[in-house]
């Protein structure tokens, strides 16, 4: 039976389909959460389930169950993370990142790094030239405010206003993709 219908198959009552699917995706579910989270992937494991259960009658089935699944699993492994108060900095893009730079104790750091690398460069390819020479040349150069306004022969307020505005998208941006909330990491 495939992984739609034993999700129809719950849907319409049936107490062992969730069962079957659990059974069905331990494996990989707990290799990716042992991979992530070590010691405590039993108890997200449970956890992710637990959302599945709450959630399974917004799942769309266009999509893949299992990418929906890791999905559910990942954003747990995120806030697994936030709660310890490891904090996640993305300080090159993920190409970059080589496997002697990575934190073993937080191989998520990876993941989260992408995806905030993702959404970033996303954000500053839809903002005006200016705009997204600002960002650039204060994130990627570390130029001053006052720098960047002699560069684009603009006053620095003017500079100030597009930085804002620029950092208010991305961070609207990466709440939207629940990767912060309210400003802080996840």
């Amino acid at each position: 039976m495939s992984d739609a219908a034993l999700i129809q198959a719950h849907q319409a009552g049936d107490g062992s389909a969730i069962a079957e699917l659990m059974v069905r995706h331990k494996p990989a579910l707990m290799g990716m959460l042992t991979n992530r989270v070590g010691r405590d992937a039993e108890d997200l494991y449970q956890e992710t389930w637990a959302r599945v259960s709450r959630s399974i009658d917004t799942y769309d089935e266009r999509g893949s169950f299992k990418a929906w699944l890791f999905q559910i699993a990942r954003r747990l492994i995120i806030d697994h993370y936030r709660r310890s108060g490891t904090q996640v900095r993305l300080v090159q893009s993920p190409e970059k990142i080589t496997p002697s730079s990575i934190d073993r104790r937080h191989p998520d750091q990876v993941l989260m790094a992408a995806d905030v690398h993702r959404v970033f460069e996303a954000v500053v390819s839809t903002l005006d030239a200016p705009t997204a020479e600002v960002v650039r040349m204060r994130l990627r150069d570390g130029l001053s405010f006052k720098q960047i306004a002699e560069q684009q022969g603009t006053p620095i307020n003017t500079a100030l206003g597009r930085m804002h505005r620029a950092l208010k998208r991305i961070r609207q941006a990466l709440m939207d993709e629940e990767l912060i909330d309210n400003g802080r990491q996840r």
